[in-house]
């Protein structure tokens, strides 16, 4: 009985002391980015700075540092990625690692499009839709958080249509609703295309659910231009600033891991594949290490092949980043990165320092399971074919999708996959019938 009742005891005294150190550090990072706000520009700067942020059309590309000055992008950020975290621990939820990814890839789009006001409609939408399946609202809030890709619907309706205001907020509150009541089951049956070989599964979801009000109002005559704002004066503060984050995480890591490596192995032989979830395989220590070490390599990237960062670039990076919980690693990454690489080289679209192309770049390890479960070499003809798409699917809905790599990893895994199967599956058809010739002749 003794033995039992120990047993009964520690396991969730281990399970309480991971959970608070799992929202210890994400209460981190909305503070680590908040404090980087307030002490860079004067109060009132900011304030001017949220307000313009807080009523621009925030569609692609709208870079925040650009639109509403350093300070109030960084503001804006640490802002909304703790309110993420204060929403999670409000109704109890047990972090793991999607939700990690859902409230940094919160905390990356903040720097170009999530504010908060474009984003609370849709995570009303999806609440509307728990209380209506009879579900806790808890078992939907990765998904408001991930949907909130579509938060530029808000802001594009209310203030970039030419409503009068009222009438721009309630269409544009209105319609992020209907979204946040659609993303759910959307989400469920998505998932089947890809079969999860990107990440960004709901990033695919709401590419389909932009298209399709894209394709509405383009209907009605109205035309959505694609935006393109970008800084160019932070690079040097964003690169300290960004290093020194990713530094601190993998830090933090090795002390929760007992200033070992234990787990980081195991981590680097999964696959990626969705669902695998690195914190409840390896534990949050290696977890965070590997995130650490995979947004090193991405701001490595950047800086080796001589780019610069910005608001998109950034915040692409801490997005990817926070998969860097829930499927990626620095050996299913780097194949994608070649991959990707070879494409911005070789083709004459855009520029490889480009912000499209960086972005593209980042979230491109999106997918990352295709290397990891085929194997390096059709790693890079995934990034290869992501380039390839990445620039042709926003036209099909205008920006208003910010997952705009999401929506174009769920194409390229729905093409590959499928042709992937088949001709490994040929393969070791062969190699099985070899065998059999062998054996029979021997």
């Amino acid at each position: 009985m003794k033995n039992k009742t120990d047993v009964i005891y520690i396991h969730p005294q281990k399970r309480i002391v991971s959970q608070k150190r799992k929202y210890l550090y994400l209460t981190f990072t909305g503070l680590f980015f908040l404090l980087v706000g307030l002490v860079s520009e004067s109060p009132a700067a900011n304030w001017k700075g949220l307000s313009v942020i807080l009523t621009s059309p925030s569609n692609l590309l709208t870079d925040y540092l650009a639109l509403g000055g350093f300070g109030s992008a960084f503001i804006n950020v640490g802002i909304l990625t703790l309110l993420s975290v204060l929403l999670a621990y409000r109704h109890q939820v047990m972090l793991n690692g999607p939700m990690f990814a859902s409230i940094l890839t919160v905390t990356g789009f903040s720097f170009f499009g999530k504010n908060l006001y474009n984003s609370i409609s849709i995570i009303l939408g999806v609440y509307c839709y728990a209380r209506f399946v009879h579900k806790p609202f808890s078992q939907y809030i990765m998904i408001g958080l991930f949907g909130s890709a579509l938060s530029p619907v808000v802001s594009y309706i209310t203030f970039g249509m030419d409503f009068p205001f009222v009438w721009g907020i309630l269409l544009g509150n209105l319609a992020g609703v209907i979204i946040g009541l659609l993303l759910p089951p959307l989400a469920a049956q998505t998932l089947t295309f890809h079969r999860g070989f990107t990440l960004y599964n709901i990033g695919f979801t709401s590419g389909l659910l932009a298209m399709a009000f894209t394709g509405i109002l383009r209907l009605f005559s109205y035309t959505i231009e694609e935006h393109s704002l970008t800084s160019t004066e932070y690079h040097y503060p964003l690169m300290c600033i960004l290093l020194t984050f990713f530094c601190l995480t993998a830090v933090c890591g090795f002390c929760f891991n007992s200033y070992r490596l234990t787990g980081l192995r195991d981590i680097f032989e999964t696959s990626g594949k969705l669902t695998t979830d690195f914190i409840a395989n390896s534990g949050i220590g290696a977890t965070l290490i590997n995130m650490g070490l995979v947004g090193l390599l991405l701001s490595s990237y950047v800086l080796i092949i001589g780019g610069k960062l910005n608001g998109p670039v950034i915040g692409a990076i801490l997005s990817a980043f926070g998969f860097s919980a829930f499927g990626s690693h620095v050996r299913n990454s780097f194949p994608i990165l070649i991959g990707i690489y070879l494409a911005s080289l070789l083709g004459t679209f855009h520029e490889l320092t480009s912000t499209g192309m960086l972005v593209a770049a980042a979230f491109g390890t999106g997918l990352a399971p295709i290397s990891g479960f085929y194997g390096s070499i059709y790693g890079v003809l995934a990034g290869f074919l992501h380039i390839a798409l990445v620039h042709n699917v926003s036209s099909l809905h205008g920006g208003l999708n910010l997952y705009n790599s999401g929506f174009s990893t769920g194409f390229v895994a729905g093409i590959l996959v499928p042709i992937l199967d088949n001709f490994t599956a040929i393969r070791k058809e062969k190699r099985h019938l070899g065998k059999r010739i062998i054996k029979k002749n021997h």
